[in-house]
């Protein structure tokens, strides 16, 4: 029996379907993809050169480099990168901290960092505060915009929050007097204040009222395969040992965090 022959009409359909598939694969691949940061001492930092450093910012070149990605790391406004993470295709931005509010509106990599949220005063402060119903009753609390800090404690029903976009500005405001505390981490505190001219014991710590990690944040309309591909790059350098050294490197006294949180009551 001869083979049946497929009419030439049908042929070209099959022809042109295929270099339709073709493109569209080549287009998710060539498709640019959007990495967001912002400078968050110590692990984002403005080198002397004035280009973008720091350990986080490394680690994620890193991941870059064993996946094949070559796009460049922008610099953003916090709440300009928050909003694009959560409505924007192919976007990532770092480091965020992971909570409960978060948790289903990202694709998350990580940890990267774990610390406590704290909101500090001046070290020759008188204030004492209990508990965050202490702090509801202060004059203002400086906050970063769009912060998980700002998020939590308005969540929490503050309704004297000072708000900046520029998260060093809280120190300047402290210290004039111009808010009672601010809100900062653990991890970030140290650098905050050296960044604005001040020591670290020109503040102290009154109230811890979190303890956070901090992670890669993905929008929820990124291919998994793309969030995929990028955790099994960090995975490997966890176990290589790269992702302590690189942490390390810019962050004296650095720990690594501890069991990944990825639930929530």
């Amino acid at each position: 029996m001869k083979p049946m022959l497929r009419p030439a009409h049908s042929l070209c359909r099959l022809v042109l379907a295929s270099f339709v598939v073709l493109a569209c694969h080549c287009d998710a691949w060539a498709q640019r993809f959007t990495l967001l940061t912002e400078i968050n001492p110590p692990t984002q930092i403005r080198l002397p050169s004035g280009e973008l450093g720091g350990p986080a910012v490394e680690v994620v070149r890193e991941i870059q480099r064993r996946v094949g990605n070559t796009d460049p790391i922008e610099l953003v406004p916090w709440a300009r990168g928050y909003r694009l993470v959560e409505t924007q295709a192919n976007t990532a931005l770092f480091i965020m901290a992971r909570t409960a509010s978060r948790n289903a509106q990202f694709q998350w990599i990580g940890p990267f960092t774990e610390a406590i949220y704290a909101l500090y005063v001046r070290a020759d402060s008188t204030l004492v505060l209990k508990d965050l119903e202490d702090a509801k009753r202060l004059q203002s609390i400086g906050v970063y915009r769009d912060d998980a800090r700002d998020q939590m404690l308005t969540q929490a029903g503050f309704t004297n929050l000072d708000r900046t976009v520029d998260n060093a500005s809280n120190v300047k405001k402290l210290m004039l007097g111009r808010v009672d505390a601010f809100a900062a981490s653990t991890t970030s505190i140290d650098g905050l204040m050296t960044s604005q001219g001040f020591t670290r014991d020109s503040v102290r710590e009154a109230l811890p009222f979190a303890r956070v990690q901090t992670w890669l944040a993905f929008s929820r309309l990124t291919p998994a395969s793309t969030v995929q591909a990028w955790a099994d790059a960090l995975e490997s350098m966890k176990k290589d040992k790269s992702f302590d050294a690189l942490m390390a490197a810019g962050q004296p006294g650095w720990k690594a965090p501890g069991k990944p949180i990825t639930e929530f009551p």
